[in-house]
């Protein structure tokens, strides 16, 4: 069954990513496994069958002076890995100043109605387009491709039901063959306050609720993703043990070491060697970066590699 994925991306982010060691993600690995937990008949992914929408963020508005870089290494990691089979289209991010009304109190302290409360001066910071750029493509994708039979949208987003409400009724036009739609809702399984919109899920052909923290782990790119230009690679903040990693990296990019950040990580995708009076790991350091225990190790075997190059 061909179908065709729309990833609602900061919808995605905040429901599922944000405070989590999983943005380093690869969408079309998740898919993946969510189409196969989802029931439905088997799906086929084309070439870009999956479509990630977002917008850049803008410097004026980030918390963390990192956060464009890391964002932007996210991009080139999914461009580099994933270009064949998934899409960025990008929308933009708008900061402008507007007034709006206060939450206060009347003098029986009792919260006054936004029409009695005093207006306030406010930067207004919020990502534009995504929404009417998913329901155009899907809306324009279930019209134009006759081949199309199933459509996946991954949003909490009610924007999106009329682009919903469109297919259906296209559907019911019966010029062609109806198209499936299938609704992701990005929350994390133990997440107790965001729900799925259940008028989202009126007009879907079936759900999946939440995405397991497992799901999310092990659809994961590579620390380092190379590309015919560039390599990105896992900002360090994105680690569940940052300090961990930078203390590793730190140790092996000094000058008379590795020397640089990227052959570190050349050093930490080779097997460690056995060391006397040192605790080993089966496997490719880069593939344990999130095991707190495995760190430990490898920040054992950084320094004393650090110290022999060093007297050598």
């Amino acid at each position: 069954m061909k179908t065709r994925v729309y990833i609602d991306g900061y919808n995605f982010y905040f429901g599922c990513l944000k405070g989590t060691p999983y943005k380093w993600l690869d969408p079309v690995s998740l898919i993946e496994t969510l189409l196969v937990r989802s029931g439905a008949p088997e799906s086929v992914l084309d070439e870009l069958a999956v479509k990630f929408f977002t917008s850049e963020i803008s410097e004026r508005a980030a918390s963390d002076s990192s956060s464009l870089n890391d964002q932007r290494s996210y991009h080139l990691a999914l461009n580099n890995h994933c270009s064949n089979r998934l899409q960025t289209i990008k929308g933009n991010y708008s900061i402008d100043q507007t007034k709006f009304p206060k939450v206060e109190l009347d003098k029986a302290g009792k919260e006054k109605e936004p029409k009695s409360s005093e207006r306030v001066k406010i930067w207004k910071m919020e990502e534009k387009q995504s929404d009417v750029n998913v329901a155009l493509e899907a809306v324009y994708d279930a019209v134009s491709d006759l081949t199309l039979e199933h459509v996946v949208f991954v949003t909490n987003d009610t924007d999106i039901i009329p682009a919903l409400r469109k297919i259906q009724y296209h559907n019911g036009l019966k010029q062609r063959s109806s198209v499936k739609i299938g609704l992701i809702i990005p929350t994390r399984k133990n997440d107790k306050e965001r729900k799925g919109n259940k008028s989202l899920k009126d007009f879907a052909d079936w759900t999946i609720e939440y995405i397991h923290d497992e799901e999310l782990k092990t659809a994961q790119l590579p620390c380092r993703v190379f590309g015919p230009r560039k390599t990105a690679l896992k900002p360090v903040s994105w680690f569940k043990y940052p300090e961990k990693v930078q203390d590793i990296l730190d140790t092996l990019s000094q000058k008379d070491v590795e020397g640089s950040v990227p052959k570190s990580w050349k050093w930490l995708e080779r097997p460690l060697h056995a060391a006397e009076g040192l605790a080993n790991i089966d496997g490719i350091p880069a593939n344990f970066m999130d095991d707190g225990s495995a760190l430990d190790i490898i920040y054992q075997h950084a320094k004393a590699y650090a110290n022999y190059k060093k007297r050598n």
